[in-house]
């Protein structure tokens, strides 16, 4: 008797645990890819959502309400006193719920990262959907939404277009900043933080638009920009140089360039104290190789290549 009421309970139970509660089929979805919070002209917050368009890319979905698009993909923006509240008021303006786990990208206009990233990351970092490996970049003297409504020429999709630009290894002069760094940072209120940057230069095509330099964030707000040169020591510094190019002059032949890959590289952050002042230095190791030589002179020669080590350093 008491195996088949044992039976009985786990056929019961199987048939509890049968299907997915929770289930959500994707052509009531509306895939984001990017999201850009900038601060709006009446202080509130401006979210804007790069969203998959289905109809765009030859299927049947659409998108409805006051949207933007370019591509494959639609931008909707909303306001609202916080985050939350401005991606709640998108909605209206939406024909599907907005689904966060596929955000390549979240960018941040330059008023909102001078106001505070502690400001407007609460949402990101509760929303169980958010994709934590988004890549981070701030808009040089722009709007995030302006980035967002960009035309993409080399990828159908924005968003993707800017977060590989961001992830490429072989420029060396562009921060590479995921979601999770900026949680990092904002668990220790002291700790500085560079990230990547995006400056519009006016244009209405990626393609026309700078990838490249950091952001420096000091309290999670922003406080500057680091040029291209500045940027390339700052990542030296780091360790996360994994090409770059430095160009210097020929050894051999006056007026003549030579242009050295570096392949790999070692960044070290030294303190010591001298006179009772703290004195702090960075020791670099690099390895590389001639990638281009303007002339035909032999640069294989001891003496040269002391010459060429020396150059390199002062860049």
């Amino acid at each position: 008797m008491l195996k088949k009421t044992a039976c009985v309970i786990l056929i019961l139970m199987t048939a509890l645990l049968a299907g997915c509660w929770n289930n959500r089929d994707i052509t009531e979805l509306a895939i984001v890819t990017g999201l850009g919070v900038d601060k709006a002209a009446d202080g509130n917050i401006e979210f804007t959502a790069q969203i998959i368009s289905a109809a765009k890319s030859g299927g049947s979905q659409s998108s409805s309400g006051s949207a933007q698009g370019s591509g494959s993909t639609v931008t909707v923006s909303a306001e609202g006193a916080t985050v939350f509240d401005a991606a709640r008021n998108l909605i209206p303006k939406l024909s599907q719920k907005a689904f966060y786990s596929h955000v390549q990208l979240l960018a941040v206009g330059e008023a909102a990262a001078k106001g505070g990233l502690d400001k407007i990351w609460d949402f990101f970092e509760r929303d169980h959907e958010m994709n934590r490996a988004a890549r981070l970049i701030v808009v040089k003297g722009g709007t995030a939404k302006s980035v967002l409504e960009a035309n993409a020429d080399i990828d159908q999709i924005g968003a993707v277009e800017i977060a590989d630009t961001m992830g490429s290894t072989a420029y060396g002069k562009n921060v590479d900043s995921v979601a999770y760094d900026l949680t990092e940072l904002l668990s220790q209120p002291l700790a500085g933080m560079v990230s990547g940057v995006i400056d519009p230069c006016g244009a209405v095509t990626l393609k026309d638009m700078k990838v490249e330099g950091g952001a420096v964030f000091k309290h999670a707000k922003l406080i500057g920009y680091l040029d291209d040169d500045q940027t390339r020591g700052y990542l030296f510094a780091q360790s996360l140089i994994k090409s770059t190019i430095l160009t210097i002059a020929n050894p051999e032949e006056a007026g003549d360039l030579v242009s050295l890959e570096v392949i790999s590289s070692n960044g070290k952050l030294t303190a010591r104290l001298e006179g009772g002042k703290p004195i702090l230095g960075i020791e670099i190791e690099a390895m590389g190789n001639i990638g281009e030589e303007q002339g035909s002179a032999d640069l294989t020669d001891e003496n040269d290549i002391e010459i060429l080590e020396k150059e390199a350093q002062t860049l």
